[in-house]
């Protein structure tokens, strides 16, 4: 998108975000007439949504509202975003080419929350866009544990599955504890979608050997809805004609190098319901610039969220750098980590197998490889996520990997 076209949207989405009560004060009433005007905008915070919330952001006419969400409020009031007919009809169209290729015939079990969340009623509206039969399993309601879901996807021949990348892992799991081998004993299966955390390529490596099928990931967030997703090469690719992606540095002064990991900046680049302007999103990513082979130039890499970055004498660990470490250990499936005084990561990793141990040479190579020390406790499983009920164990909130408290 050249500059000049860049402007132009970005104007016209500024006039539109004026309707607003929040925008109405924060932005100019004349066009931008360069892009250091645009830089200069103030950002748009997780806590201006918390206290605009739930009408403050909204700007078009009540009777133009189709659908309304809220963020799980896991660190504090919720933030609101609603949704027009146009913007669905925006995001089922684009979602719907996702690279997982929905079709007829398809059956989709969506294994996500419904309850105020986004991304659950978007897969699903998306899927049956293209004409797909969707099965929703919500994910926090005791009606579908891990035993019925598994129930579900044999007896109704499920191709795809539809889920945060640790539910598949538990998925897989709680089969295995049902005699079932997950690449073998689910046929029909062909291929699962991920949403909802970042999908790491050491994640998508264990799902892939764990179920035997392509894993396809997407990008989003509730105030935004989805922002990127994998196309059929498995890459995924900013919606670049949706959303205007920054990539600022620590101090969000400036755009670090092309491919250098930093702090996403998202604006809507269409008239949204609730169309954000330089939204802080808390996420750490790499935007690199290569062609692929569907044909985009833009590939979005998500790091990790910043509130779940470790310092370990100056040098960060995100949760794409803490998987590459997990990714070398015996056991892979579930774990936690955090910092200890002496400034060495703890890793507390569940036992897949009763003979799983650590060789002594593994450490060494691990820790002069990426240059910290580390302590990597090997438990028993159920340790970190309860096997006797599988209501619970099936129905985890938000992934936590990284722990603040001391071991």
């Amino acid at each position: 998108m050249e500059m000049s076209e860049r402007l132009e949207r970005i104007n016209e989405v500024l006039r539109h975000a004026r309707s607003s009560a929040f925008y109405r004060e924060r932005i100019p009433d004349t066009p931008l007439r360069s892009w250091e005007e645009f830089q200069r905008l103030p950002f748009t915070t997780k806590e201006d949504l918390r206290q605009q919330s739930p009408h403050g952001l909204v700007c078009v006419p009540p009777q133009e509202l189709r659908q309304y969400h809220e963020s799980s409020a896991t660190t504090g009031t919720p933030v609101s975003s609603w949704f027009s007919g146009d913007d669905l009809e925006e995001i089922h169209s684009r979602f719907s080419e996702w690279g997982v290729g929905f079709t007829p015939g398809d059956r989709v079990l969506i294994r996500f929350p419904y309850a105020l969340s986004t991304i659950g009623h978007f897969v699903h509206g998306a899927a049956q866009y293209k004409g797909a039969c969707v099965i929703p399993a919500d994910s926090r309601t005791s009606i579908t544990p891990l035993p019925r879901v598994i129930e579900l996807m044999r007896k109704l021949q499920v191709t795809v599955l539809a889920t945060i990348s640790l539910s598949a892992v538990m998925i897989a799991e709680a089969a295995e504890m049902a005699g079932f081998e997950p690449r073998r004993d689910f046929p029909h299966l062909r291929a699962i979608c991920c949403a909802g955390e970042p999908l790491t390529q050491y994640r998508r490596q264990l799902l892939e050997e764990l179920w035997g099928v392509p894993v396809y990931d997407n990008y989003g967030m509730t105030e935004t809805g989805p922002q990127a997703m994998d196309c059929r090469e498995q890459q995924l690719h900013p919606w670049r004609g949706h959303f205007w992606m920054e990539v600022l540095d620590e101090r969000f002064e400036k755009e670090v190098a092309p491919g250098e990991t930093g702090n996403l900046v998202v604006t809507s680049l269409t008239p949204r319901a609730s169309p954000m302007i330089r939204y802080i999103t808390g996420d750490r990513v790499q935007l690199l610039e290569k062609p692929c082979g569907c044909g985009e130039t833009s590939t979005l890499r998500i790091r990790g969220r910043e509130d779940d970055l470790l310092w370990v004498k100056g040098k960060p660990f995100d949760l794409w750098k803490l998987e590459e470490i997990v990714s070398q250990l015996p056991s892979r499936r579930f774990w936690r980590v955090n910092t200890e005084p002496d400034g060495r990561l703890h890793f507390v990793v569940e036992k897949e197998r009763d003979g799983d141990a650590l060789m002594p040479t593994l450490l060494s190579r691990l820790e002069e490889h990426h240059d910290v020390r580390l302590n990597v406790e090997l438990v028993p499983k159920g340790t970190l996520y309860d096997r006797k009920e599988l209501i619970s164990f099936g129905m985890a909130g938000k992934p936590i990997y990284v722990s603040t408290s001391q071991q």
